[in-house]
């Protein structure tokens, strides 16, 4: 077994073996009030389905005791990438960069995929978008009058990313509009790519960086200086990945739409005018929270609309539980994915909110799924739409 054993550096291997089972990476510390944080945890709570047990399993694997197999397969595509165990671990860092370079040691063994993952894989090859069906063009969303806001010299680059594109577009409407208020000169286009996320997801690496060369290429030749999202996915792998995949830096500024507008704010120039009597509960986005450190830029944003009553998960912030959008979790586990955003749903609910908020098109989508799994009656919405519709 030892010829298809992971190789580990030394430093790697020596932080695994500083892992000593604490939990922590599993029910968080007394901050989060002990409660689940690891989504696999919280869906199989057994000690291998946490980032401590993985590390286990990478230290035996690095030992030449584990064979590459379906069923670790399966445990490994539980994971979200949502960090919270990274938030948690005062041992060991990168535990979703282990558990990604395990994934890549069982394409290496010719492991084959989830069904689910495959048909992805399938999708993104040969329309360059994780999803079946109509893609031909990803700007259906835009109307006619949107198209004439389009600028030639643009500020900035809208990358509205494949959920916003095709099935969360009111985020895409809401943020045209925004822009369009605000008077900022912004472009987009049909020829984006995916940001690449999904292939770093299944363990790949080739098509990690060819995607995101023509993306960054794509962005350059548009002349804006700041590339802006409205899917923390994107601007996460924008920032954290794409430099290392390229060998080199961007050459212009990666922004969330939260941030974005946070600098707004900042200047004094966003002023809402529409009041609004809802009371709002914010769900923590895992790549723009954990993943980009954005927390408090969306809550500046919001407290600014006249108003609107803002109220806290217990898990929130660096707690935040995940919607179970992330990691590809709804293409393999779709039960698993349903049952961790209903979970959400029952936190939400017992705050009361009239309305759910978050700043994701995943989590927008995972989060409505879920409240109607959970039959709990609650709206969700993104960031851009209430800020859209309180300018």
């Amino acid at each position: 077994m030892s010829e298809n054993r992971l190789h580990l550096s030394k430093t790697l291997y020596t932080a695994i073996h500083k892992c000593i089972r604490c939990g922590q990476c599993a029910y968080g510390t007394q901050e989060a009030g002990y409660q689940p944080i690891c989504p696999i945890h919280m869906a199989r709570p057994f000690f291998t389905n946490t980032a401590g047990g993985i590390m286990q399993l990478a230290r035996v694997a690095h030992e030449g005791k584990l064979a590459p197999s379906k069923s670790l397969r399966d445990l490994l595509y539980l994971c979200t990438g949502c960090e919270a165990c990274e938030a948690n671990c005062s041992v060991i860092t990168g535990q979703v960069g282990i558990i990604n370079m395990l994934k890549k040691w069982l394409n290496t063994n010719s492991v084959p995929y989830l069904k689910g993952h495959q048909s992805v894989l399938n999708n993104l090859l040969k329309n360059k978008v994780p999803y079946a069906g109509r893609v031909e063009n990803r700007l259906e969303w835009l109307t006619a009058e949107m198209k004439k806001e389009i600028s030639s010299s643009p500020h900035v680059f809208y990358f509205v990313g494949c959920a916003s594109s095709f099935k969360e577009t009111e985020m895409a409407v809401s943020l045209a509009n925004i822009l369009k208020k605000l008077d900022v000169p912004f472009s987009l286009s049909g020829d984006e790519w995916c940001c690449g996320a999904p292939f770093n997801y299944l363990g790949l690496g080739k098509e990690c960086k060819d995607w995101a060369s023509h993306n960054v290429e794509l962005i350059e030749n548009s002349g804006a200086s700041i590339a802006l999202f409205t899917c923390p996915t994107c601007s996460m792998i924008f920032k954290k990945n794409y430099p290392s995949w390229l060998g080199r830096g961007l050459p212009f500024k990666a922004m969330h739409v939260t941030e974005f507008l946070d600098s707004f704010v900042g200047e004094g120039r966003l002023k809402f005018t529409h009041k609004t009597e809802k009371s709002v509960i914010y769900h923590d986005p895992c790549h723009l929270g954990r993943g980009q450190n954005i927390y408090d830029a969306p809550r500046r944003v919001l407290s600014q609309i006249p108003g609107l009553e803002m109220k806290e998960f217990a898990l929130n912030r660096e707690n935040s539980f995940c919607c179970g959008g992330g990691g590809l979790l709804p293409a393999g586990f779709p039960r698993v994915a349903d049952q961790l955003a209903g979970h959400r749903s029952v936190q939400a609910s017992e705050k009361k909110p009239s309305l759910m908020v978050s700043s994701c098109p995943g989590c927008k989508e995972n989060l409505k799924l879920g409240a109607k799994r959970a039959k709990i009656r609650i709206k969700v919405k993104d960031f851009t739409e209430l800020v859209n519709e309180s300018l």
